[in-house]
């Protein structure tokens, strides 16, 4: 269950900081005018990757719409030029913090390539990435319509002004905050929610904890779609986990986006921004319409809705102190049954001994398999656990 939420927004000059301060701006050049283009894509555990060509080395660029501009990391293998300034960033998890921007480096993917392009610095989570950069939703921000196919593994990109107007779909608006898009659906009848549109989470949709407390007060019923409630915290953002807190787990009978039905939905509550995430792209194409603020969702299966399904989440594992630690665990779950506790550092697995919570990430699981994993409690005693990962 190799999860993470990180999602940065740029605020660009809004702190009376001493340093310079680097603001949002779409500035950056492409190479190429009237122009429509296929780049193959990969879609791997609900993420949309792109490869980058810098002086011939190729790089792999997730392609992130709840971040305003690129993101670089210190600690990576794509180089980066020089330092343009401070932007105060805040994470999904409210956490707020300054820190550098940076010139990228000339790069192309498909046949198009991009000069003066920036983002945001900062250091990767784990020892060994999925991926080399981001990009943001700056990219359309900047006026290019887009089509996402997962299916077909390819981003069509163009310059050309209402080029999927006549494709058919699902439409539903997004406005923007903080230079990302976010957009209404329908959790519950008579309940709007605004969820931030972003790729760069995997969940299909979560609830953040504020939304549920309205509906709660609104419609009496609702309270028959919580499956349980903990205490906990799941989410790492740029700036660390989130604070611990209450979180609810919801077993939707569906929820609605634009007049697109996603029914027999498992989610659970964030601290958070509700969320819209990168497993739409599962469902369904996505074209991008930058001059009318638009989504058109294409389904794939051709129908008004589709049956998810899907399973619960109900262990989360956070980084303490380095190590992995089981931030949030539902008392309903078989994983609280088998014995993992909130608090639990994890210390071996299958007699291996963990000593970082990268090493926990890399950890080979094998699905449907039960694995012995050693754990410390909260009041440093030592017991073992079977489970399923």
């Amino acid at each position: 269950m190799k999860r993470y939420f990180v999602y940065l927004f740029i605020l660009g000059g809004l702190l009376p900081l001493h340093a310079q301060m680097h603001r949002y701006n779409l500035d950056f050049e492409l190479s190429a005018h009237h122009f429509v283009d296929t780049i193959p894509i990969e879609f791997e555990d609900d993420q949309v990757y792109i490869t980058a060509t810098i002086n011939g080395q190729h790089y792999r660029f997730n392609l992130d719409t709840g971040s305003s501009q690129g993101i670089a990391y210190s600690n990576g293998h794509m180089p980066y030029g020089r330092v343009l300034g401070k932007v105060e960033s805040r994470d999904a998890n409210g956490h707020i913090d300054t820190i550098q921007a940076v010139a990228f480096p000339t790069f192309r993917i498909g046949h198009i390539t991009i000069r003066g392009y920036s983002g945001s610095l900062l250091r990767h989570h784990t020892t060994q990435p999925k991926y080399d950069a981001i990009i943001g939703f700056d990219l359309f921000n900047k006026g290019l319509n887009a089509k996402i196919d997962t299916r077909q593994g390819y981003l069509i990109l163009t310059d050309i002004r209402d080029y999927f107007e006549q494709e058919p779909g699902y439409r539903f608006k997004y406005r923007l905050l903080r230079f990302v898009p976010n957009v209404r659906l329908t959790p519950y009848p008579g309940c709007s929610d605004e969820a931030l549109f972003d790729t760069g989470s995997r969940r299909l949709y979560v609830m953040g904890n504020r939304s549920l407390s309205l509906f709660e007060e609104k419609v009496p019923g609702i309270t028959s779609q919580v499956e349980g409630r903990s205490h906990g915290h799941r989410a790492i953002g740029s700036f660390g986990t989130e604070r611990a807190d209450q979180v609810s787990f919801l077993w939707l009978d569906g929820f609605q986006l634009g007049n697109f039905f996603f029914n027999d939905y498992h989610t659970m509550t964030t601290q958070g921004y509700s969320r819209i995430g990168g497993e739409l792209l599962r469902y369904g194409s996505l074209v991008v319409n930058p001059k009318r603020k638009r989504f058109t969702f294409q389904p794939y299966n051709g129908q008004e809705a589709v049956l998810v399904s899907n399973k619960q989440m109900n262990i989360a594992f956070v980084p303490k102190n380095g190590l992995p630690c089981v931030g949030l665990v539902w008392e309903g779950s078989v994983h609280y049954r088998n014995g993992f506790r909130q608090g639990d550092v994890i210390i071996q697995i299958d007699g291996r001994p963990i000593r970082s919570f990268a090493e926990f990430q890399r950890y080979p699981f094998v699905e449907g398999r039960e694995h012995t994993f050693m754990v410390r409690d909260t009041q440093g005693l030592l017991h073992e656990v079977v489970s399923v990962r």
